[in-house]
């Protein structure tokens, strides 16, 4: 039986609570539950049973062999540092957090020194497994262009100074590296780094604001000394959280679900 500690009880964590619940994540179970807002943890301990803990130190110290966290960017350095600490897998969710370099080694130097391990979702990048196999060869450039419907962006457009209701056609509103895009769109962009931590290449990044798009759509460009992929993902919008794609749920569940298994088919 894995047991899953989950800080961050927003959309993500509830959706995989959900998934534990119903039965599609089987030989598991949420026993521990951490949120700065009390009723969103208190609604996956009904749900589920788990533990509330009051803070991230009390959960790390319980009886666990996975800390998810779904909590944010920000939160991703002590979330993930103290689990490793206590001898905890943990998922990241938060991806973007590990376009800094230094957090990233930071992390990556401590898992193997406690022999523990980090997992990061495939998120809504399709082919993954052949892009891992692409960068055993001489990667040479690797694109993401991502469009998403004007709504899903909005809140980083403000802020980039856009107004949004006067948005009536596809515009291209970022186009640069990923690092410059996690800065400007954290809550929209964690494939960019999913991407660039597989190919172990800083990708380019291209973000179209579309009015008219229902999808989010992810068009992935690689080449390598091996050949070229071409990839393009279509998927709806998480329902809970419309920032998001919903296959960056669907694949975090995956995940676990494959944790759990006693047989892994297709590693």
């Amino acid at each position: 039986m894995l047991k899953i500690g989950i800080v961050g009880c927003g959309a993500i964590g509830s959706f995989i609570s959900k998934k534990v619940a119903d039965g599609t994540i089987k030989n598991a179970k949420i026993s521990a539950v951490y949120d700065r807002n009390f009723d969103k943890a208190e609604k996956i301990s009904k749900m589920t049973g788990a533990k509330i803990c009051s803070s991230v130190d009390e959960l790390v110290k319980e009886d666990l062999d996975l800390v998810v966290e779904a909590a944010s960017i920000k939160a991703v350095e002590e979330i993930a540092e103290k689990s490793l600490m206590n001898k905890k897998d943990v998922l990241i969710m938060s991806v973007g957090a590990l376009a800094d370099k230094e957090l990233f080694l930071k992390l990556k130097n401590l898992a193997k020194s406690v022999g523990k391990r980090i997992y990061i979702p495939s998120g809504a990048i399709g082919g993954l497994d052949a892009i891992k196999a692409m960068r055993l060869g001489e990667i040479e450039e690797v694109i993401l262009k991502t469009t998403k419907p004007v709504a899903a962006l909005e809140d980083a457009l403000k802020n980039l100074g856009y107004k949004v209701d006067e948005i009536k056609e596809p515009v291209v509103v970022f186009e640069g590296d990923v690092f410059d895009a996690i800065k400007k769109f954290p809550a929209n962009i964690n494939v960019a780094v999913t991407l660039s931590l597989a190919t172990e290449f800083p990708a380019k990044v291209v973000i179209v604001a579309d009015p008219n798009a229902k999808l989010n759509r992810h068009e992935i460009f690689v080449k390598s000394s091996i050949g070229t992929l071409k990839v393009c993902v279509e998927n709806v919008p998480f329902e809970e959280n419309p920032r998001t794609s919903a296959l960056a749920a669907y694949s975090a569940v995956r995940l676990i679900r494959d944790l759990a298994e006693p047989i892994k088919i297709g590693v």
